[in-house]
């Protein structure tokens, strides 16, 4: 005599075709509504009862089948339910790698795993740039850190892969992100797995080259109390490679050639730490809090040998240098917010706040042997630097009907960084001393957007404004350099789609995107550690401004996803590097907006599924690439592109699978030159073991070269330079991973939070270190 709520009933015409599916309501409740009269088949199922199998007669208009009766008694044994997520989901906006679907992120950092993500490229010097742009942001769960902005690469070495949940591309942002990075925005989603109790995980790894990675994770989750954290290490050793540069300077007749050769190593060590929390007020209140920090350093070691000689091939100097560099750096930051939600669906308002604080220290020694016209010296450089962010927004959304949305949102950013450096020659002589910048970034923002859903048809627009103050003082022994600089952006955005069939949809997006330039490249701090080689910031750098076009057709079915999106940018004052070349040999480098580049092109990705247990992955673009100053420099370079990529996993026997990858990107073109061919290769191969609780990784990078050689050339109307660069490729390894817990549920955020996108990034700024010495 009990009801039974949600029992599943199906009808039919017969017992194989379906009529009618649906669930009762709570109290055991069912009506539908069929065609014609007719003779249909009913059946009736929950869980723990007896199936209802039975005919129904439907002749009148209403047909009663008065109460149904179900017995109890069916006992359920262990039931597995597996299925593979697709390793790309690609959506109006975005395209998400799912990294938890690679069996080869138990064993490799992030660096390597990205890789393998569409339209990002990382070569052979390890530097990242996402559809074909180093100008980008990197986001981790939608926020921003300082660390990605100055140490990429060492971070993302030091952050195992299996940390990651998804990898987020978006090529065009909407308007409540905000405008900068020309390329678009890399958004890292970590895991964040919690249960009415707890679950958590525990992982190493090692590879050929004597680097390790170990990590931990736990998560735990009480009434309206949730909280998660991770914890990371890496010790990563990079084996010496070597290099040589030759130059001619066409202008300078006694120092008309150049030859360096040298060598290099490069090891370091890092541990991080990540968190959330949250606490549920009440149904329709909730704060929530996030915590960040990474502390790590590097040592690199190297050799060079210089050689300049005249028209006729005599040395007219010669010198060795042997430099010794520590660098060591960090970040802590916090986030908190406040959502209130209301009995709308989806309504909510949030308040956040942010702090991060980043501290800097690089000690460098060189010792310089001169054995023809060049002095022999000590020289030692230091450098502490600090900087501090924090960050004021509030953000609405409003969805008025199922067919109007709105948005909206302010945002404050505060930036203050600070530098001080000293240099000493053979420990006594004061080269410079007391070099300290002070500089203050102001960031005010607003932006408004709106969403309509029309049957087959969407539109997304919106607009946002962007007001900048910079103050900066540089101060040293002869001068003290103040820069100012206000700026004043609107940057528009806008997006159609369409679907004309499920599982197909057509698309096309404008908006502008922003490049502030950031302290690294601002600061006019010289470092002249080697004295031929010169190298400094430019404050009067502008924002950079794109224009972005795109235009994409999708296509999903459960064996192929096939994706093409055309596109179009334009920038008028992109910031370049310069090197310039003096009467004496001597070549220094700054930054200008002096660029104008243009890029066409088209991006396809691909996904196949022949069988269940196997797939198979296509990335690939083709690009065109037209550069050239603006300013009075005679400078300019075009030429095609193309990168491509095939991936594919295999699951050849139960709960083991074979992985296996390849890609080639082709030299890349530069405003002074152009780089190499790259191509790598890798396989790995994945086993569970304890009902998939413990898994074991094996994988191997370039299996079939110890050692790749990369060139690139460089060149304008006073010079040319080629370079040769020999890195060390095989690297074999090994990753063990344990989970423990049970059911998973997530720790629950407020759905809108602070995304710091706005800074200058990627490039040489990925390197960890600072070109200009700040």
């Amino acid at each position: 005599g009990k009801s039974i709520p949600y029992a599943t009933i199906i009808f039919s015409n017969d017992s194989i075709k379906v009529k009618k599916a649906m669930a009762c309501d709570a109290n055991g409740r069912f009506s539908l509504t069929v065609d014609a009269p007719d003779e249909y088949h009913l059946s009736v199922t929950a869980v723990g009862y007896k199936e209802i199998n039975m005919t129904v007669q439907v002749i009148n208009a209403i047909t009663d089948l008065g109460q149904l009766s179900m017995d109890e008694g069916v006992e359920l044994q262990e039931i597995t339910v597996t299925a593979q997520k697709p390793l790309v989901k690609i959506e109006v906006d975005k395209i998400t790698y799912n990294m938890e679907s690679d069996p080869e992120a138990q064993a490799n950092n992030a660096l390597e795993m990205l890789r393998k993500v569409p339209l990002i490229t990382v070569d052979s010097d390890e530097n990242i740039t996402l559809n074909g742009q180093s100008n980008f942001k990197v986001l981790v769960n939608g926020k921003s850190s300082s660390m990605m902005n100055s140490n990429l690469k060492e971070v993302l070495k030091s952050l195992p892969a299996n940390s990651i949940k998804d990898i987020e591309v978006i090529t065009n942002p909407p308007s409540k992100y905000d405008a900068e990075g020309v390329g678009g925005i890399i958004n890292i989603i970590t895991t964040k797995k919690t249960i009415n109790g707890f679950n958590g995980s525990v992982g190493t790894g090692v590879d050929s080259r004597g680097s390790l990675n170990w990590s931990a994770y736990l998560a735990t989750k009480v009434n309206k109390f949730g909280f998660s954290a991770r914890y990371y290490g890496s010790q990563f050793r990079q084996p010496e490679s070597e290099m040589n540069v030759e130059s001619e300077y066409f202008n300078v007749p006694d120092y008309h050639f150049s030859v360096i050769n040298g060598t290099s190593n490069y090891s370091g060590t890092s541990n991080g730490f990540s968190g959330e929390a949250s606490f549920e007020i009440d149904s329709l209140n909730l704060i929530s809090l996030s915590f960040w920090g990474y502390q790590g350093g590097y040592s690199a070691d190297s050799y060079r040998s210089t050689e300049y000689s005249n028209l006729t091939d005599e040395i007219t100097r010669q010198y060795i240098s042997q430099t010794e560099s520590r660098n060591s750096f960090g970040t802590l930051s916090g986030n908190i917010d406040y959502q209130k939600t209301f009995k709308k669906p989806d309504q909510t308002f949030t308040i956040s706040y942010k702090l991060d604080n980043n501290p800097n220290r690089t000690r460098t020694n060189s010792d310089i042997l001169g054995t023809i016209n060049y002095p022999s010296y000590h020289q030692r450089s230091e450098n502490h630097a600090v900087g501090r962010e924090q960050t004021f927004q509030a953000d609405y959304y409003d969805p008025l009907t199922s067919v109007h949305q709105i948005e909206g949102g302010v945002k404050f950013i505060l930036r203050q960084n600070e530098s001080n450096s000293e240099t000493f020659k053979n420990e006594d002589e004061v080269v410079s001393s007391g070099n300290s910048l002070d500089y203050n970034q102001y960031i005010l923002g607003a932006y408004a957007g709106y969403v309509v859903k029309w049957k087959k048809f969407s539109t997304k627009t919106g607009f946002r404004l962007e007001r900048t103050w910079n103050d900066g003082l540089s101060k040293s022994l002869t001068a003290d350099t103040t820069f100012t600089n206000r700026l004043l952006n609107i940057v528009p955005y806008i997006t159609v789609s369409y679907m004309p069939k499920q599982g197909q949809s057509i698309r096309a997006s404008y908006t502008q995107r922003l490049s502030r330039p950031d302290i690294w490249y601002l600061n006019p701090y010289v470092n002249d550690i080697d004295s031929m080689n010169i190298s400094f910031g430019n404050p009067g750098l502008e924002s950079e401004v794109s224009h972005s076009f795109e235009m994409g057709y999708s296509f999903f079915n459960p064996k192929l996803s096939f994706t093409a999106t055309s596109f179009a940018s334009f920038v008028n004052n992109s910031i370049e590097e310069i090197i310039t070349i003096e009467d004496n040999g001597k070549k220094t480098e700054t930054f200008e907006n002096i660029g104008k580049n243009q890029r066409y092109g088209v991006n396809i990705y691909s996904s196949y599924r022949p069988i269940n247990d196997l797939s198979l992955n296509l990335n690939s673009n083709v690009s065109y690439t037209k550069l050239e100053a603006n300013n009075g420099y005679d400078i300019s370079n075009e030429g095609f592109n193309f990168r491509g990529s095939l991936n594919g996993r295999w699951s050849l026997w139960k709960d083991g699978a074979l992985s296996l990858y390849s890609g080639v990107y082709s030299s890349s073109v530069r405003l002074q030159g152009r780089s190499s061919t790259y191509y790598y290769t890798g396989v790995g191969v994945s086993q569970y073991f304890l009902k998939r609780k413990l898994s074991l990784n094996l994988s191997a990078s370039e299996p079939f070269w110890r050692t790749k050689t990369y060139k690139s050339e460089s060149e304008d109307l006073t010079f040319t330079s080629r370079s040769e660069y020999i890195n060390a490729a095989r690297t074999f390894r090994v990753g063990l991973t344990y989970n423990f817990g049970k059911v998973q549920t997530t720790v629950k955020k407020a759905r809108r939070t602070i995304n710091n996108d706005d800074v200058k990034s990627g490039g040489d700024n990925q390197q960890g270190g600072n070109t200009q010495g700040s």
